[in-house]
């Protein structure tokens, strides 16, 4: 049985300040999406994790384009799933990146701890790990009756650090595009920057195990 850790609030708060001197507010962060990413994280020599995949695997075809091993986790029963927690991994299976797509909104702060930290002990050294959750500085995104935890860019970034990763980058993105109409562009540009909104709805961290 997978054992529980609390995670300490003190420690998720201290590196706030870090990540605002390394990345500043969240409407600093860049602009780039998963699909950018991952091909430069993964290779044919690759063993990879999609953490909560979900029943349509929406980065198998990406990992498996690239020659990668690709296992999934999940408890989704509508779905066939490698994993259902990292007690069913075998001790001797080490992974060279873990994803973590839209799930930690779904968990509690412990939770989200405790499944990052069980990542960072299951991945080789210099593993990387890329999560991605709603921004919770986005006005609507975080409507949905099964998102428990919104996740901050900086508490995010104060997640992976106290589970053992040094955060390489962050960044923003929408899974669907703004409009490109110019007048509404401006309206929203003024809009989020006086109320402190963002309307990119997603964000993106990649760290790498200490």
């Amino acid at each position: 049985m997978e054992e529980s850790v609390q995670v300490s609030w003190s420690r998720l708060m201290k590196w706030r300040t870090e990540c605002y001197k390394r990345f500043g507010a969240v409407l600093d962060l860049p602009l780039r999406s998963p699909g950018e990413v991952i091909p430069e994280l993964a290779n044919p020599k690759s063993i990879v994790l999609d953490v909560g995949a979900g029943a349509h695997k929406p980065f198998r075809s990406t990992i498996e384009r690239l020659g990668a091993a690709y296992f999934s986790m999940d408890t989704d029963p509508e779905g066939t799933f490698d994993f259902m927690s990292f007690s069913d991994v075998p001790q001797d299976t080490i992974f060279d990146l873990v994803l973590a797509n839209q799930v930690l909104e779904h968990v509690s702060v412990d939770d989200a701890f405790n499944m990052v930290s069980q990542a960072c002990q299951r991945m080789a050294p210099g593993g990387r790990i890329l999560v991605t959750v709603p921004n919770a500085a986005h006005p609507v995104r975080q409507r949905d009756c099964t998102h428990i935890t919104p996740w901050p860019a900086n508490d995010l970034y104060s997640l992976l650090r106290s589970a053992g990763f040094e955060v390489d980058s962050m960044a923003r993105y929408n899974k669907f595009p703004l409009t490109e109409h110019p007048l509404k562009r401006w309206i929203v540009d003024v809009v989020c920057h006086e109320f402190r909104m963002d309307w990119c709805d997603s964000i993106m961290a990649i760290g790498t195990r200490r």
